[in-house]
């Protein structure tokens, strides 16, 4: 145990690095192009329309949220839970097995800060293309396509996720929703069946290009993945405590302890992001 906490402290703090050089080339890129204002395309080429896909009512967002929370609420209540007495730069993590299903919640206090305001900056990076993919680490390949807005609280993507050195691309039509529970704010990131919204992809332009190329098309996988964050407010009203949680498919060890360590990686990003820098690490 003692000398995976060292291997962990020793890729956090690599990660970390590569995360400020990365956050100090956005920067930079943002200072050449302030003379010539951006806007990002919300659903011109990619809405249900244009990739002739059955689009995604309100309705069928609830219905989602609500099966999502019942399952959110019966794993936090879970008895059989393995709660890990590590915490690593404030984060703990509980997490169960059930079957082939490796479900996990990783926590952390935030003093004096409010539900509203970690809730809707969380929002801001998880719905924006570039701050999704700043989330993941520099040798997986990640994109986030916007598809559809049902509402303000309902949004659909297209998620594309591929391993280093895996022929194979991790696709999911993804449903992101956020509600009021009774003790604060909770989002859900659900994939959505779909083949029932007829959805096959979006094509990127920058890969039409490489059609031409002798290196084969990698396979696509359509990956079917759940994950949450829930903020609830402390009844003495000292700050929030944060809850990250989801469920994922353990095929293997190996496969595991990858997806662990990316989720950990991705809430340190997340808080770097939504809170402000983390501590300094010293050697």
């Amino acid at each position: 145990m003692h000398s995976q906490h060292l291997t962990f402290h020793k890729k956090l703090a690599a990660a970390s690095v590569a995360q400020e050089r990365e956050r100090q080339s956005e920067r930079d890129e943002q200072g050449r192009s302030q003379e010539e204002p951006r806007q990002e395309p919300e659903s011109s080429s990619n809405s249900p329309a244009s990739l002739k896909m059955k689009p995604v009512t309100a309705d069928a967002c609830y219905e989602v949220i609500r099966v999502a929370y019942a399952e959110v609420c019966s794993f936090r209540t879970s008895r059989d839970l393995y709660t890990s007495n590590a915490e690593v730069l404030g984060w703990t993590h509980r997490y169960r097995l059930e079957g082939e299903k490796l479900q996990y919640c990783i926590c952390k206090f935030f003093p004096g800060r409010t539900v509203q305001e970690i809730s809707d900056r969380g929002w801001a990076v998880m719905t924006k293309e570039s701050s999704y993919k700043a989330l993941h680490s520099r040798g997986m390949t990640s994109n986030l396509h916007d598809i559809q807005t049902v509402n303000e609280d309902n949004r659909v993507f297209c998620r594309e996720l591929q391993r280093p050195g895996q022929n194979a691309i991790m696709k999911t039509l993804l449903l992101m929703s956020r509600f009021e529970t009774e003790d604060g704010l909770m989002t859900i990131y659900r994939a959505l069946d779909h083949e029932k919204f007829r959805f096959t992809g979006v094509v990127s332009p920058k890969n039409e290009g490489k059609r031409t190329s002798r290196v084969p098309e990698p396979r696509v996988v359509w990956l079917d993945m759940f994950a949450w964050t829930s903020f609830e407010s402390r009844s003495d009203g000292s700050g929030v405590d944060f809850h990250f949680g989801g469920e994922m498919k353990h095929f293997s060890a190996d496969n595991a302890k990858f997806w662990m360590m990316e989720v950990l990686l991705m809430a340190l990003r997340w808080e770097s992001r939504t809170m402000g820098p983390l501590v300094t690490l010293h050697s």
